[in-house]
């Protein structure tokens, strides 16, 4: 039978997988940025056609580039512009979500904190620490 060699070779691509992402560390913090906690309505939370996006421009009419994250850098103070806020995404591109769905990261995760950080494969990350 081939079963028992896709199992092995299911299990070996799991394996390396889960092995890669236990390599991803914080190596600096984020100077001069926040977390905070893209908070919307659970009934937008499934609703997969129409995810809480950035946007190019500080506008709902600009285009928009990516979903964010349940959890995004901002800075310190943030940067507002018409009712959004400015962020990055993992690439450390830039781009504005609505100051509506963003709460502080403490209100949402209390006795836990959060850094933004460069994470060592070059990209935006998040270093989380208990206080």
């Amino acid at each position: 039978m081939k079963i028992i060699p896709v199992a092995v070779a299911l299990a070996s691509a799991l394996t390396w997988t889960s092995a890669v992402a236990a390599d991803l560390h914080p190596v600096k913090p984020l100077a001069g940025y926040q977390c905070m906690v893209v908070d919307t309505p659970e009934s937008m939370d499934m609703d997969f056609d129409h995810p809480v996006s950035l946007h190019q421009e500080p506008s709902s009419n600009s285009p928009t580039f990516a979903p964010v994250a349940e959890i995004i850098a901002v800075a310190e103070p943030p940067e507002t512009q018409n009712g959004f806020v400015k962020t990055m995404n993992f690439a450390f591109r830039p781009g504005w979500i609505e100051t509506k769905w963003l709460k502080p990261y403490t209100a949402i995760h209390p006795g836990k904190t959060c850094t933004p950080s460069v994470m060592n494969d070059g990209k935006l990350g998040f270093d989380f620490r208990r206080r």
